[in-house]
């Protein structure tokens, strides 16, 4: 049997879509977790690799015909998190689950599950055995559960006892619905161990600045939150906030969601989706989902012993400058996170931190500042793009290895307006309302209530046969721009995002003797521009390059064997530069065994030389050094060089099973620059299709086995 190009590929893609566990060795069901109350469920689990990202469901029913299925997700991710809501109590269901690659459509399941549904007959019932809201869980190592979907005009629960479990079994808490004092949907005020477990908590129309989903103050105490997911909107809310002094906590297998757009300083306090003050420490935050937020992702202040963060999936939106997805407390173990957020990646400012095996993947756009701190409006700044960002003279024997880092400047997105709030990092629309109406230049809109010219320099779609008007200034109600013609109803605000430049690796150590490793990972650095720019803070330009230097003048390191930051064993992969720097550096920073790979996908940036602005003596130390240095452009992504060998399996042969192969060593190998087929300095699937239309295109013998073939 003989198959063309595309019928080969498409078969390819379906046999691998079938089983690309079994062969690979990749379990796309992996850390599998379930969670059941009365009448719900929460269950999670994460693909098996950790730069694969796939829609989802879980399918499930009573019988093993299942019959259900919870909502298809809307957007590719690692980790999974799924409620199963409406069960019959004490009821036994069954459930698989489903992932599906939204580039070929391929689904996989898991085999089928099952669970039965819990009764805890001294469980004491809200709302029927409480008054409220607020609801006080005052009785002592009790066992609360939620009964039904509740709203509260300001704190839905405060838990004042201990020993307490809130069990919301998949109800929805809707909390600060109409008040003007900060509010809260779970308060954990009592003075020992309490369980927070399984509910969707939401923000309500109306509440004081800085309310929260989950708080937390001042308590050293053991605590638990798991299956809670969240969704807060208003100005410098939280989705969690463990204000002062935590210690003993365990944060798991929760989504953390917020639409808030509004802060009062990017300075100070800021916001973050997860902020954790400690003081003790025994803090593990794992397993979760953080998507969108305005500011920072994971937000450790203080310190302590034994804190742990790992096996997160965070997709945030830094809208505000110094937004980072993770911010690690001095000594902390960050490691397997992904991150593939518009917006900074790592913010290392403390002693002692570990940062280890994870994956970022991100871009960023202009920043909100307000500088000096309180000031207004907010003015949009052009701030280069950190992944992995050692900063201050408190950075100090940190080690930093196996990370794959990958910052991309993309090209200006336009939208037109078009599209919903919910996907602003892509679209940049921040407001669709259909109640404007035109007079003149402005555009009325009662129903709001904006910050004065918290618009400006935005644009306003108010027509569809009309270009987009720039908005001049906004008061609470209105926005001032060149409106061509009077068009009542719907209107879009909406920015036109710029990309700033990727800087995958970002060096400000300030203390000549830090002590710092950074190894074995892999930095990428991208830019979409052909032609470079170098601009100041606020406009830095168009341009990417792997290592950044900021402020590195501290002067050399005292003592032998002393340096401010080592870098030794990396592979970098630039399109543009390999070192940049805001001045001559001029401290001790040894760079060995690295190899440096210039590449010109999308494009290659014309430049003299792939070194500016870091001094000609430490470029003489990087060429002297053990460094390997390419620097003739490969149209491969970098593996021309790596002596690519289709032949995977080592017989002689190109065939099937060389593909298969290459899936297997991925899978186990992620960051090998010598497995990047198609050149995107990814190892995923892509790659293994592309080494498939390689055998085809060269017209080599595909040899295909008969069970193989009759599967067509």
């Amino acid at each position: 049997m003989k198959l063309s190009t595309k019928s080969a590929v498409l078969a390819f893609l379906l046999f691998m879509g079938i089983r690309a566990a079994e062969m690979s060795g990749s379990d796309p069901f992996s850390r599998q977790w379930i969670f059941s109350s009365e009448t719900s469920a929460v269950i999670y689990w994460q693909l098996g690799e950790i730069s694969e990202s796939r829609t989802s469901c879980v399918e499930y029913g009573k019988t093993e015909s299942l019959g259900q299925s919870t909502q298809v997700t809307k957007k590719p991710r690692w980790s999974h998190f799924h409620r199963l809501s409406g069960l019959d109590p004490g009821s036994t269901y069954y459930y698989r689950m489903v992932v599906t690659d939204t580039v070929t459509n391929i689904q996989t399941v898991s085999g089928i599950y099952q669970f039965t549904l819990r009764n805890n007959d001294k469980a004491l019932r809200i709302p029927g055995d409480l008054q409220g809201p607020p609801y006080i869980l005052d009785q002592p190592d009790a066992y609360y559960i939620l009964t039904g979907d509740i709203t509260a005009d300001g704190t839905a629960f405060e838990i004042t006892a201990t020993g307490v479990t809130l069990d919301l079994d998949g109800h929805t808490v809707t909390f600060g619905n109409n008040t003007s004092e900060q509010v809260f949907g779970v308060l954990f005020a009592c003075e020992g161990k309490a369980t927070l477990a399984n509910g969707h908590i939401v923000q309500g129309a109306r509440s004081k600045d800085y309310s929260c989903a989950v708080r937390s103050h001042g308590r050293p105490y053991p605590t638990e939150i798991f299956g809670i997911s969240t969704d807060v909107h208003l100005k410098c809310a939280y989705p969690i906030n463990f204000l002062n002094q935590a210690s003993d906590l365990q944060i798991h297998h929760n989504h953390l969601y917020s639409r808030v757009t509004e802060l009062e300083s990017r300075h100070y306090p800021g916001n973050a989706l997860l902020q954790v003050t400690i003081s003790g420490g025994n803090i593990q935050i794992h397993d979760n989902l953080l998507t969108e937020g305005c500011h920072w992702g994971i937000l450790l202040r203080e310190g302590g012993i034994n804190v742990e963060v790992e096996h997160n999936d965070i997709m945030h939106h830094q809208q505000y400058v110094n937004g980072y997805a993770l911010a690690p407390c001095p000594g902390s173990d960050i490691h397997h996170n992904k991150v593939t957020s518009t917006g900074r990646g790592v913010h290392l400012t403390g002693e002692g931190i570990l940062f280890h095996d994870n994956y970022f993947d991100h871009k960023g756009h202009m920043h909100l500042d307000d500088m000096p701190q309180g000031s207004r409006p907010f003015q949009h700044q052009m701030v280069e793009l950190h992944g992995v960002k050692f900063e201050g003279n408190t950075a100090r024997n940190c080690q930093v290895y196996n990370n794959f880092v990958r910052i991309v400047q993309k090209l200006p997105r336009d939208s037109d307006g078009q599209g919903l709030p919910e996907d602003k990092m892509d679209n940049g629309v921040y407001v669709r309302s259909t109640t404007g109406t035109i007079t003149g230049n402005y555009l009325v809109d009662n129903q709001q209530n904006w910050e004065p010219d918290r618009w400006r320099n935005y644009y306003v779609k108010y027509s569809p046969d009309l270009p987009p008007a720039r908005i001049i200034s906004n008061d609470a109600t209105s926005l001032y721009a060149r409106f061509q013609g009077a068009v009542a109803g719907e209107y879009a605000i909406y920015m036109i995002w710029q990309y700033v430049p990727a800087t995958p690796l970002n060096i400000a150590c300030y203390d000549p003797n830090a002590m710092n490793q950074v190894y074995n990972n892999k930095f990428v650095a991208l830019t979409e521009y052909s032609q470079t720019r170098h601009g100041d803070y606020g406009d830095s330009g168009q341009w990417a390059s792997t290592i950044m230097f900021i402020d590195m003048t501290h002067g050399l390191s005292t003592g032998e064997g002393k340096y401010s930051i080592y870098i030794h064993n990396n592979q970098f992969v630039s399109n543009d530069l390999f070192f940049n720097g805001s001045a001559e550096v001029n401290m001790t920073v040894p760079l060995e065994d690295n190899v440096f790979t210039l590449v010109d996908t999308p494009l290659l940036t014309v430049r003299e030389s792939r070194f500016r602005a870091v001094g000609s003596a430490l470029e003489k130390k990087v060429k002297a050094a053990r460094n390997d240095l390419k620097l003739t452009p490969e149209s491969d992504g970098g593996q021309s060089s790596l002596e690519r060998n289709p032949d995977f399996d080592g017989d002689g042969r190109l065939t099937i099973i060389d593909v298969v192969v290459l899936l297997i060593k991925i899978c186990s190998e992620p960051y090998n620059p010598a497995l990047d087929w198609n050149g995107d300095s990814e190892n995923t699937t892509g790659d293994a299709i592309a080494l498939l239309l390689h055998i085809l295109s060269a017209n080599e013998a595909v040899m295909l086995s008969s069970a193989w073939a009759a599967q067509f």
